[in-house]
């Protein structure tokens, strides 16, 4: 071990003990490895009662894997589909990469994503969904920070997916095969003294306008026709907050962070100019010196986006250009002139501190859900007046996952996932999930959870607490049981991210490496910490006939709840249990290479061939 790393250690002597610092870095256990489950069960879990439905369209893609930022327009991080409980890593791509958003997918099941601060001039990079190849890239002209999530919509006019990708400068729709339909100047730049463009937190949709929008970091929102790239607003529209005050307790000490932006530089290379890498994304975790630092949603049934980001500058008592309150916006989009359009502010709803996660919408647009710096989730009305909160005890880091099924949402903190009842008018905890995966280690979340048809898709990371301190050594990937929140199954994860639990149409995970916490364990533990890994990784399925047993016996159970209503009293509901009930028995199918027949018994075939092989192999 060299000094300059004992160095290290030794100024962590406050959270270290002395014998690790006398005996060194070797002393750090870091071979995390994951614990071995009980044999894995389909879950009891149903679907009751009516789902919380929205409308269907013909442009929105079906929800069998992600095709934004929180796979829907409105962010509720849920799937049609069910994730395969067992898994390997078939492909790690593009490792020089650090990518903070993504990938989204298309229904061939290749993908697309966006690296921040690249050194190369790209703003979105598409894979080959079966060996991980570069297929096509499209370029930054130097607007690094300026790419964000990127869309995936059906254009029934052109008959095929279009990838709707935005930078602070430029605006694409491209098709899947790189070939470009439109490509506009967004209208904004930036000071070329500062270091980088402002952050564009990707594309979203509006349907009612059949528009594109885009919001930047320094609060200014933009709209585009989806089919021609034509501005909607003349100029764009700015947000009436200022930069959010940096939250400097909150961030990590100068001396990790150094450390961490060298270890950045080893895998990512040096940023040209401005601060080192891990110190960028850790400010923009922590709100510092931005108006907005998460992504929006879009009202599914009316011209209304929701932003989260920072009130206006006066409400917290010093007019002085920096905001120490957050506000959620609810902005309607108004025709002017003919063609033109501007944004009002529909409703504010004013944060102490701010708020450190994107709104999530309910599927029929009567809810909006968001979190506080004070371990609160909120349940607001369209107009933004509160229903209810319920408190996790610790500050919530992501979105909320929203479920059509049963009023269950599912929001994480830095360290735990947490299942909450929404009632109508009130909220409860129902359970704190079981996170033990790694013997000998802490375990605690690692990134937003998705919904799925079977479980709750996650990632787990493998850490070393010396006091307050958090090393984290491993991470993996893991479905969690609705009713319980117990671990029903785990793959160990190739890298840690701070992105979304992605998921493929055949219910692999396809996670965008953007190592956060693993780079601060890599500049303090040195080597002995795993090489940190950029790009992007794909998992499959390796038991073909279990994800089609779950697939097809969930489907089952959602044809149950769908006879348990009325069709007549509820038309959107039986539509959204119908497409449910479609996209499972697709992902089975495609599984097994074969059409199925009657559905009940295609789930006790399945299930009683499984049992077989179970108990032979026992």
């Amino acid at each position: 071990m060299d000094t300059n790393k004992k160095f290290r250690l030794t100024s962590l002597a406050t959270v270290v003990s002395l014998s690790i610092l006398m005996s060194g870095c070797s002393m750090i256990d870091t071979d995390a490895q994951p614990k071995d489950l009980p044999e894995y069960k389909l879950t009891d879990w149903k679907p009751s009662g009516v789902p919380n439905a929205g409308p269907m369209s013909d442009t929105v893609p079906v929800l069998n894997t992600f095709h934004t930022m929180h796979g829907s327009i409105n962010n509720t991080d849920q799937l049609m589909i069910a994730t395969a409980p067992e898994q390997k890593l078939s492909w790690v791509a593009e490792t020089q990469f650090y990518v903070p958003e993504g990938p989204s997918i298309d229904q061939q099941g290749d993908l697309y994503f966006s690296p921040f601060r690249p050194n190369e001039d790209v703003s979105l990079v598409a894979l080959d969904g079966k060996t991980g190849e570069r297929r096509w890239t499209l370029p930054a002209h130097g607007d690094i920070s300026g790419s964000g999530a990127t869309l995936i919509l059906n254009s029934p006019e052109h008959k095929q997916e279009v990838i709707y990708h935005s930078t602070y400068q430029n605006i694409w729709a491209v098709t899947t095969d790189g070939d470009i339909l439109w490509t506009k100047k967004t209208g904004l730049t930036w000071d070329t003294d500062e270091s980088a463009s402002p952050h564009a937190w990707g594309v979203n949709f509006v349907p009612g306008l059949n528009a594109l929008s885009v919001v930047t970091g320094n609060g200014k929102i933009m709209l585009f026709d989806r089919l021609t790239g034509r501005p909607l607003l003349e100029g764009a529209f700015d947000l009436p907050g200022s930069a959010a005050v940096n939250n400097l307790d909150a961030r990590p000490p100068k001396f990790v962070r150094n450390w961490a932006d060298e270890a950045a530089e080893e895998q990512f290379g040096k940023p040209e100019s401005g601060n080192g890498l891990f110190t960028t994304i850790t400010d923009i975790i922590f709100g510092g010196g931005r108006e907005v630092t998460n992504f929006y949603a879009s009202d599914p049934i009316s011209n209304r986006l929701y932003v989260a980001a920072t009130a206006p500058d006066e409400l917290d008592g010093t007019k002085d250009d920096i905001s120490e309150l957050g506000a959620l916006y609810a902005l309607d989009i108004v025709a002017t002139t003919e063609g033109q359009y501007k944004l009002d502010i529909g409703g504010r709803f004013d944060f102490d501190g701010g708020t450190g996660a994107t709104p999530s919408v309910s599927n029929d647009g009567q809810k909006i859900f968001t979190t506080d710096d004070h371990g609160n989730i909120i349940a607001l009305s369209r107009d933004l007046t509160e229903i209810w909160r319920v408190n996790v005890g610790e500050k919530i880091a992501a979105s909320p996952a929203i479920g059509a099924d049963n009023g269950e949402i599912y929001a994480i903190t830095m360290h735990k996932i947490v299942k909450i009842q929404d009632n109508g008018n009130s909220g409860e905890l129902v359970w704190n999930a079981n996170l033990d995966m790694f013997p000998d280690f802490n375990s605690i979340n690692a990134l937003t959870p998705t919904i799925t048809a079977n479980g709750v898709a996650v990632s787990i990371g493998a850490v070393k607490s010396y006091g307050s301190v958090d090393l984290m050594v491993g991470v993996g990937f893991g479905l969690l049981d609705k009713d319980t929140g117990e671990v029903v199954s785990f793959v160990e994860g190739a890298e840690e991210s701070i992105a979304v639990t992605v998921l493929a149409p055949d219910g692999g995970y396809a996670i965008g490496h953007s190592p956060t916490r693993r780079l601060a364990a890599k500049g303090i533990l040195g080597d002995n910490s795993d090489a940190i890994i950029g790009g992007v990784a794909r998992y499959v399925p390796t038991n073909p006939e279990l994800v089609a047993r779950d697939a097809v016996c969930m489907a089952v159970r959602y044809e149950e709840r769908q006879q348990s209503y009325s069709k007549i009293d509820n038309e959107q509901a039986y539509q959204w249990d119908t497409k449910q009930i479609k996209v499972l028995v697709n992902q089975a199918e495609n599984a097994l290479g074969r059409e199925l027949g009657d559905l009940s018994q295609e789930c006790e075939t399945l299930t009683v061939k499984l049992d077989k092989v179970s108990n032979t192999a026992t």
